[in-house]
């Protein structure tokens, strides 16, 4: 069947069309979808601050981008690509993992379009990095008159759950709460976190780096951006109850939303917490929060962006991406109730450019 190319014009357009079609909602086209979600309530929700913009990232060529594009065979969705501003492009499908061959087809003539429009038609590098399955990925590059970098700077694989855990028991002591308001936060608890997220970034090359004043407001802006929760416990009997771990929660869509950050103390691992903190937060998203009255037929009234429980509101869905080789996290999700995906994603920068940022 020939597939129809269809461009729009705003994220709302793009939500609008594919509403109703089965699965374009879920877990499998989450890691799109939720930045294109972001992207129509940005007028209508408080400023999420985008931590640690480097000198030039205001100057970069296709910073005001936004290239929104679905791909049709008949009635039915099988594709859709986003690039916003100088971040990855995506490409992701809500066909099960299984039919997908059916599907690559369709991704020429969907690269013969982008290759017409901007800022493409002038500079295919400026695709930077694309992410979704791995099957997709190779097809796309295959076609794409850039060269790409011959192995995936990432490799990861997708697990979700529609099911709840049980309420989860803390020990004596510890607590485990989502931020509502930094502002409340002290300096010596956002210092804290901040170590905490400086551990979690490690040493990779695209690791931000800070100054103490630098770290705190990266800190404020983490917070701020999805929904943060902290994990506080005694560091030994006898003493205060600090932050020890951390979860946030982002890309929510109608449906969905995804854990995109998950991190325990080295001092506190192998006690639970990990397990702990992800039973909560999917248990939030599922039964405890109720729903944000949204409608892609109007605009958002004020409040209806915000709700206290999760910000986002009640899914039906949630979902995050772990790395393959991580097997403790991947036994941790597990025994929460998550199931992996039948496909192994992967994200692939192009040669010779700058990656897309996340």
């Amino acid at each position: 069947m020939a597939s129809r190319t269809v461009a729009h014009s705003s994220a709302l357009d793009l939500l609008r069309a594919i509403e109703g079609q089965p699965d374009a909602d879920s877990v499998r086209t989450n890691h799109c979808l939720g930045f294109v979600f972001a992207r129509w309530l940005e007028p209508f929700s408080p400023p999420a601050p985008s931590p640690d913009k480097a000198p030039g990232d205001n100057d970069k060529p296709d910073q005001d981008a936004e290239v929104l594009v679905t791909v049709w065979q008949g009635d039915r969705l099988v594709l859709i690509f986003t690039k916003l501003g100088w971040s990855q492009s995506k490409i992701v499908s809500p066909v099960a993992s299984s039919d997908l061959a059916a599907v690559l087809p369709s991704i020429p003539p969907l690269v013969q379009h982008l290759l017409t429009v901007a800022p493409f038609s002038s500079a295919p590098g400026l695709l930077r990095s694309l992410c979704g399955p791995q099957t997709l990925v190779d097809a796309f590059l295959a076609s794409w008159p850039h060269p790409r970098k011959p192995s995936p700077s990432m490799t990861i694989i997708p697990m979700s759950t529609r099911s709840a855990p049980s309420t989860v028991v803390l020990p004596d002591g510890h607590s485990f709460s989502r931020i509502r308001d930094v502002a409340q936060l002290s300096l010596a608890e956002l210092n804290k976190i901040g170590q905490l997220l400086v551990t979690f970034y490690g040493n990779h090359p695209s690791a931000p780096r800070f100054s103490p004043d630098g770290l705190v407001e990266h800190t404020r802006a983490m917070i701020l951006r999805g929904a943060f929760w902290v994990y506080r416990a005694p560091p030994c009997e006898g003493h205060e109850a600090e932050p020890v771990g951390f979860v946030q929660t982002g890309r929510p869509t109608m449906r969905t939303c995804a854990i995109r950050m998950v991190f325990v103390a080295p001092s506190h691992r192998g006690a639970g917490v990990a397990q702990r903190m992800v039973s909560a937060v999917v248990r939030a998203h599922l039964v405890e929060a109720p729903r944000l009255a949204l409608d892609f037929a109007r605009t958002p009234l004020e409040g209806e962006t915000e709700e206290e429980t999760t910000r986002f509101g009640g899914k039906d869905e949630v979902c995050l991406f772990v790395e393959p080789g991580n097997a403790a996290a991947r036994r941790v999700y597990a025994q929460v109730g998550m199931e992996e995906g039948g496909d192994l994603w992967s994200c692939v920068e192009l040669g010779e450019v700058e990656p897309g940022h996340w």
